[in-house]
């Protein structure tokens, strides 16, 4: 409308100024020059518009390839990232179907699960992730007691399990009903044990003395017979029998299968001879490994079975 108003605007002026300025301007003329003018005019109009409209489909196909340019290079970064993982699960030790099955019931999880649930996985998954990036590097630390790493290691150990049992990580040993022995942790630990031992593993415990008198007492023969009645080689060890160097080896630790340590930090007291643990860490350093086996291979040949 504003094309043919504009037109005929301008075909009209044209008609009324050559009436004006020429004098006995012939009609037929007029109406000709006022025609190819308006019509000039509506061309000119017609050809800015199109000009404008063919500007604002290139503006729109600039952002649209800008916008599908960044989503293919997005799509094709994700995809490289995507085969790049793919391909380290292939290469890792761990299986992969195991890797893909995480990963998998992971993005299982609704979004219309509650949020405490949601952040139980998010905090579980970061552990996890925690872990893994730690045993990559060797040493491995957790505050506190540890359940898993103990009953894993002992379930899956294929040659040899050497422990060094002090009293006092024993939450109280002895003294109060065998302590960490008669606990669900501790039957499990040593039920995975017996399992092993039974499949040929070699399981050596050294029991530390606190006393020396301890031996004759009743509930620490019972916790001995435990051992000895899975075929776990047991043994006792006086610390006032070694050399005073030596005292410093006796920690509470274990060796799985010669390569790794599980080893327990103590903390502050709570009474009855129990202590806290501080920490728990796990140690793939060969040479730390190798020191452990050795203190315990010396300590073993220091150690006597209970008459």
């Amino acid at each position: 409308m504003r094309k043919i108003l504009v037109t005929l605007l301008i075909g009209g002026s044209s008609f009324v100024l050559t009436n004006v300025l020429v004098d006995e301007a012939d009609v037929l003329s007029s109406v000709t020059l006022s025609v190819f003018v308006g019509g000039a005019v509506f061309v000119v109009q017609f050809l800015v518009d199109v000009d404008r409209r063919l500007d604002a489909v290139l503006r729109d196909q600039r952002v649209h390839h800008s916008a599908l340019h960044l989503l293919l290079d997005s799509g094709f970064n994700r995809i490289n990232e995507a085969t790049e993982l793919f391909g380290l699960a292939e290469t890792s030790a761990l299986q992969t179907d195991v890797i893909t099955q995480f990963v998998r019931n992971a993005t299982a999880l609704s979004t219309d699960m509650p949020k405490l649930i949601q952040d139980l996985a998010q905090s579980e998954i970061a552990r996890m992730t925690h872990f893994l990036r730690e045993l990559s590097e060797g040493i491995v630390t957790q505050e506190g007691e540890d359940r898993d790493w103990l009953l894993g290691l002992s379930k899956h150990a294929s040659k040899s399990i050497d422990a060094i049992s002090i009293p006092m990580v024993d939450a109280g040993a002895w003294d109060i009903e065998g302590g960490f022995w008669t606990t669900d942790l501790g039957m499990r630990y040593l039920e995975n044990q017996r399992d092993r031992a039974d499949k040929g593993v070699r399981v050596r415990r050294i029991f530390v003395l606190d006393r020396s008198d301890r031996p004759d007492e009743e509930l620490f023969r019972r916790v001995y017979t435990w051992q000895s009645e899975v075929n776990i080689e047991v043994r006792v060890l006086d610390p006032s029998t070694i050399p005073t160097t030596l005292r410093s080896w006796l920690s509470d630790f274990i060796v799985f299968d010669g390569v790794v340590s599980y080893e327990t930090t103590l903390g502050p007291s709570v009474g009855e001879g129990i202590y806290m643990i501080k920490n728990t860490q796990l140690v793939l350093d060969p040479v730390q490994v190798r020191t452990l086996s050795e203190r315990f291979t010396h300590l073993w040949a220091l150690a006597r079975p209970l008459d």
